[in-house]
């Protein structure tokens, strides 16, 4: 813990650690600074908004112990890592410490947490849309249109070709949406369903967004007169393959020519 009176003087940054015995400023990588100026350090384009909830909850752990744990800047003084800690710190007036990664930016900040859980996957749609990301923008208008989770949003705007990386693909930011008028009009078809049966679930949205996807003779109307007087049939199962199975026992009820939709799996 480190005891220290904030200094609200406008001064340059001292240099606390050196892990280089060299000062000048092209060759800064590897030194400990802090500083009470907080208006020399810039906001990086994209990164994630402030959580206030997460600040107030630094703050009280700061009173208890003040911990010189540094947050990291580029070398133009944009904040990478710890926008939260800098808030807290700029708050209690408490001296900030900071090291500098040169060239570091957020794309390859992005790609340190690809892999983590330190940026949500909201966090991530929001930051690609203040960059001008075509298909995170209309991803984004998507769920505000139809209501939809982010999950269920990415899987409908993929059109369900969706591999164990999905979420690696959509936080390095090579997301696409393959064909908008298609999906729109499958969350449309889903919307329907929702007065019948709980799309919510998520075994119950993966089993429509299959048929929806890759069924040609499956169809959204069909069903849902079937369940008007079939409804009790229609129970939540504990994978994809029983739930269809389930589906086309509703679908099937009375056709004279029955309709497989079992091999979609």
């Amino acid at each position: 813990m480190f005891n220290i009176q904030p200094n609200h003087n406008n001064q340059k940054p001292k240099t606390m650690f050196k892990i280089q015995s060299t000062n000048t400023p092209s060759n800064i990588a590897g030194q400990i600074f802090y500083t009470t100026d907080y208006g020399i350090f810039k906001e990086l384009l994209g990164n994630r908004d402030i959580d206030e909830r997460h600040v107030q909850k630094l703050i009280k752990s700061m009173r208890e112990e003040y911990l010189e744990i540094p947050i990291q800047v580029n070398q133009r003084m944009e904040v990478i890592d710890g926008q939260h800690r800098l808030a807290a710190c700029k708050e209690l007036g408490l001296p900030i410490y900071y090291t500098i990664n040169k060239g570091a930016g957020l794309e390859e900040t992005q790609r340190q947490n690809a892999l983590s859980k330190k940026w949500t996957m909201i966090d991530v749609l929001d930051s690609f849309c203040k960059r001008g990301f075509d298909d995170y923008i209309k991803t984004k208008s998507f769920i505000y249109d139809y209501g939809f989770t982010l999950y269920q949003s990415i899987q409908i705007l993929n059109l369900n070709q969706i591999g164990r990386d999905v979420n690696v693909i959509f936080r390095l930011g090579n997301f696409q949406i393959k064909d908008l008028k298609k999906s729109q009009k499958i969350a449309k078809d889903l919307i329907k369903l929702k007065e019948f049966v709980p799309v919510n679930d998520i075994i119950v949205f993966r089993s429509f967004l299959i048929l929806l996807t890759k069924s040609q003779e499956f169809s959204t109307d069909v069903f849902i007169e079937k369940m008007k007087y079939q409804s009790q049939k229609f129970k939540k199962q504990r994978d994809v393959k029983m739930q269809i199975e389930v589906i086309e026992d509703i679908y099937n009820f009375r056709n004279r020519t029955k309709i497989n939709l079992r091999i979609l799996k």
